[in-house]
C-alpha cells in the first residue's frame, strides 16, 4: 500500500513539473478564463490520481495556482536529481559489482577507506531513494495544506482513512449482527412463542373435553393454529434468510417480496445473472427492510424496486411516493448501512415530503 502511494507521489511530481508552467499562467489570468479551468482541470487530475486529494468546490483564488505551481516546480529540482542518482549509481554499481569487480576509494583529510563498489553502490542508491520517498511525503502534505486554504479537502483514499473505515466497519458488523439476533428473538418471542402457547390451550382444552362434538371443534381449531405456526415458522425462517436465494436468485426472492407487499409494487429490474452470494445476500436485505420501513411508516401508495447488474457492483433502489422523512439513523438504516459497509459498498437515503423517499445501496461484488 506505501508503495503504490510513494510511487504514485512520485509520478505526481514528475506530472508537476509539466504543469509547473500552466499552473503560474493560470495565476495571472481572470478566473474565469478557459485557460484557468483547463489547468483546474488537469491539476484536479493530478493530484486526485497522485496524491489522493479531492478537491471540494474549484478554488477560483489565483493564489491557488501560484502556490501549487511554485511548489511544483521547486520540488521538482531536488527529486530529479535524487532520481538520476538513484538509477544512474544503482545500475552503474551492479553490472561493475557483478561483472567487473572493484572497489571505490572514499578519502578523507586524514584517511581513506576502499569499500566494493556493490555496496557502496546498493547503499547510495537506497539513500536516494529513500530522499525521494521523503520528498513525496513532503509534496503531499504541501499540496493538501495549500488546497485546504481555498477549499474542501478530502483524502478518501488515505492509509488512516481507510484504516479509520475497516474498524468502523468492524464494528458495524457486530454491532448489525447483534441487532439480527435480537430481531429474531422478538419474532419469535411476539410471533411462533405465542402461536405454540394458542394451540397448547387448544390441546390441553380438547383433553378436557367430556363433549365428543366439543372435542372435535377444539382439534379442529388446533388444526388450523399449527397451519398458523408453521407458516409463521416459514415466515420467520425467510426473514432470517431465504433459501430461494442460493437456489433461484435475487428475481424469484425479489419477486415475492413484491407480492407479499400490501402496497403495489413495480419491479423494474432485477439481475439476469448470478452474483456472489454475499453481493446478492445484501441487496435482498436492503430491499427487504426499505419496503418493511415504507409498509410500516411512509403511508406510501406506490413502490418502485429496481437491482441493477453493473460492472462491478450491485446497485439496489426502493422508491416510495409517500410521505418522506426518513432518519438514517434510525436502527432499520442503520443496521442496512452496517450491512452494506461490511462489503465495503455505501447506502443513501434521500427523503422528502415532496417526492417521498429514496433508498439506494451500492454493493460491491466481493
Amino acid at each position: 500500500m506505501f508503495v503504490t502511494r510513494w510511487a504514485a507521489s512520485v509520478l505526481g511530481i514528475l506530472w508537476g513539473v509539466a504543469l509547473c508552467l500552466p499552473l503560474l499562467l493560470a495565476a495571472v489570468t481572470a478566473p474565469t478564463s478557459g485557460l484557468t479551468r483547463r489547468v483546474l482541470g488537469w491539476e484536479r487530475s493530478r493530484q486526485s490520481r497522485c496524491f489522493g486529494i479531492v478537491l471540494g468546490e474549484a478554488p477560483t483564488k489565483r493564489a491557488f495556482f501560484a502556490l501549487n505551481g511554485v511548489v511544483a516546480g521547486l520540488i521538482a529540482v531536488p527529486v530529479l536529481n535524487l532520481l538520476t542518482g538513484f538509477l544512474l549509481v544503482t545500475i552503474g554499481s551492479l553490472i561493475q559489482g557483478l561483472f567487473i569487480g572493484g572497489s571505490i576509494t572514499i578519502g578523507f583529510e586524514f584517511w581513506t577507506i576502499n569499500q566494493p563498489t556493490l555496496f557502496v553502490g546498493v547503499l547510495y542508491g537506497a539513500a536516494n531513494l529513500i530522499g525521494v520517498i521523503v520528498f513525496a511525503e513532503a509534496v503531499n502534505w504541501l499540496h493538501g495544506t495549500i488546497d485546504s486554504r481555498f477549499t474542501e479537502v478530502s483524502r478518501p483514499n488515505a492509509p488512516h482513512t481507510r484504516i479509520t473505515q475497516l474498524l468502523m466497519t468492524r464494528h458495524g458488523v457486530v454491532m448489525a449482527i447483534d441487532e439480527e439476533r435480537r430481531r429474531i428473538e422478538r419474532d419469535l418471542h411476539d410471533g411462533v412463542q405465542q402461536n405454540v402457547v394458542s394451540l397448547s390451550v387448544l390441546i390441553a382444552r380438547a383433553q378436557r373435553a367430556k363433549d365428543p362434538d366439543k372435542v372435535s371443534a377444539l382439534l379442529d381449531d388446533a388444526l388450523v393454529q399449527s397451519q398458523d405456526l408453521i407458516e409463521e415458522m416459514r415466515e420467520v425462517a425467510w426473514r432470517v434468510y431465504p433459501t430461494a436465494l442460493d437456489e433461484h436468485g435475487l428475481g424469484t426472492v425479489l419477486n415475492r417480496v413484491a407480492d407479499h407487499c400490501p402496497i403495489p409494487v413495480t419491479l423494474t429490474a432485477v439481475p439476469t445473472r448470478r452474483v456472489s452470494q454475499a453481493s446478492e445476500s445484501a441487496a435482498y436485505f436492503v430491499v427487504r427492510e426499505a419496503v418493511t420501513n415504507v409498509v410500516k411508516h411512509a403511508n406510501a401508495s406506490t413502490i418502485r424496486i429496481s437491482v441493477v447488474d453493473e460492472e462491478d457492483a450491485l446497485i439496489a433502489e426502493v422508491v416510495d411516493d409517500g410521505s418522506g422523512g426518513a432518519d438514517p439513523t434510525g436502527s432499520g438504516l442503520k443496521g442496512l448501512t452496517r450491512r452494506v459497509g461490511a462489503l465495503d459498498g455505501t447506502l443513501a437515503v434521500t427523503s422528502t415530503e415532496a417526492t417521498g423517499t429514496t433508498v439506494r445501496a451500492e454493493i460491491p461484488y466481493v
